[in-house]
């Protein structure tokens, strides 16, 4: 799960993150009066939508000369023009060819700075490490990996010392990697990013970020599930969520239904590494139920930019000749002639091949991922998509 930027300010102030003054507003003339209370000379107005690269895109229906995503004002008018014309649109960003809605802006004041910084953290789901990454200007980047998922006084010394850092920005810099370990470890993160950090008269000063967080872990948090927002087009991942799956749309024209996080990206990497690309991916978590994967599969074919399926999935508490029932459940929904390419391995596999083979419905079934791969980028080219 992901949250917008003026969700995430206020968990970064909540911390005692350094940001900069902001407010959000959903209607223009609230957005100017806004401008009006931060005070300064200058204001940036931003769209909110959980997309990067905001500040280099458009909305649809305007020309090119209309605002993009993140725009400079320099007065509270201009601010309250700026936001009129955001409101109500859709942002396009290279995430998604439908575009974010646009339904608040946050108004910030404006800042000039000098040298510029990137902090993320984040796991490594294939080595299961936790890995800091330090961003310089030039986009220059260290990683390190950090042992038993702590964050010690000697690896922070040992950043401060690779960035040059001395006396009071030093003393900044340690401060921010320690806000950046206690938002990682107190919302149960995935990824927490301070992007970018600037050096300013004030000092330090994170100008935007973001937190990823972990869904099996919200039941937990519930304060941030309450922040998470629907927005048009986004349907399909609020239904996964309430059939406990993952559902992140993509660009492509494969559907993949996956069992966990590792797997979901090993999956997405092998089929754009042998000319496939992803339409949307399914993670229907470590133990699915028959129930969960009939629905995966329904919700994988109601995408219109689909033209094949790979289901990749590894039975190990829940068992593959379960998993395959809960295939042969939703076979009503899949269309003449749409290939499904369906991998397995772990218990019972053999068992829910042959459930499969015995079905007789056009299921392309295979044992080996890589072999699986292949054949439904070879299926895929063959379907002339409507």
């Amino acid at each position: 799960m992901i949250i917008k930027e003026y969700q995430v300010k206020h968990l970064f102030k909540k911390e005692g993150v350094p940001i900069l003054k902001g407010r959000v507003a959903y209607l223009p003339q609230e957005a100017g009066q806004n401008a009006e209370e931060i005070g300064g000379k200058a204001w940036v107005v931003k769209a909110q939508a959980t997309a990067e690269n905001r500040s280099v895109s458009h909305f649809k229906g305007l020309n090119a000369e209309g605002p993009l995503g993140i725009c400079w004002a320099n007065t509270p008018q201009m601010v309250a023009a700026l936001t009129d014309q955001m409101l109500g649109r859709r942002l396009m960003t290279p995430d998604t060819s439908q575009g974010h809605e646009i339904k608040q802006v946050y108004v910030e004041e404006a800042c000039f700075g000098q040298a510029e910084y990137k902090l993320s953290l984040r796991i490594d789901f294939l080595s299961q490490k936790l890995v800091l990454s330090v961003y310089t200007a030039g986009n220059i980047m260290r990683q390190y990996e950090l042992e038993e998922y702590k964050l010690t006084t000697a690896r922070i010394k040992t950043i401060i010392q690779h960035l040059k850092l001395k006396g009071a920005k030093a003393t900044e810099m340690q401060d921010l990697l320690k806000h950046l370990m206690n938002l990682f470890k107190t919302y149960e993160a995935v990824a927490v990013e301070f992007d970018p950090v600037w050096e300013t008269a004030k000092g330090l000063v994170v100008l935007d970020g973001r937190i990823v967080f972990n869904d099996d872990a919200l039941f937990r948090l519930p304060e941030i599930e309450a922040l998470r927002e629907v927005e048009t087009g986004q349907e399909r991942q609020a239904i996964a969520r309430k059939y406990q799956c993952r559902y992140t749309k993509l660009k492509g024209n494969i559907a993949c239904l996956v069992n966990g996080i590792g797997l979901s990206q090993a999956t997405v990497d092998l089929i754009n590494q042998n000319g496939g690309t992803v339409a949307c991916l399914l993670d229907m978590g470590t133990e699915p139920s028959k129930d969960v994967v009939a629905r995966a599969l329904k919700l994988a074919l109601s995408d219109p930019d689909v033209d094949g399926v790979f289901v990749n999935l590894f039975g190990g508490v829940t068992r593959c000749d379960i998993i395959v029932q809960g295939l042969l459940s939703a076979a009503g929904d899949i269309l003449a002639g749409l290939p499904i390419v369906v991998r397995m391995d772990g218990t019972n596999a053999n068992i829910g091949r042959r459930l499969l083979f015995e079905s007789r419905l056009p299921f392309t079934v295979v044992k080996d991922m890589i072999e699986g791969v292949h054949e439904i980028v070879k299926q895929v080219k063959g379907v002339p998509h409507v």
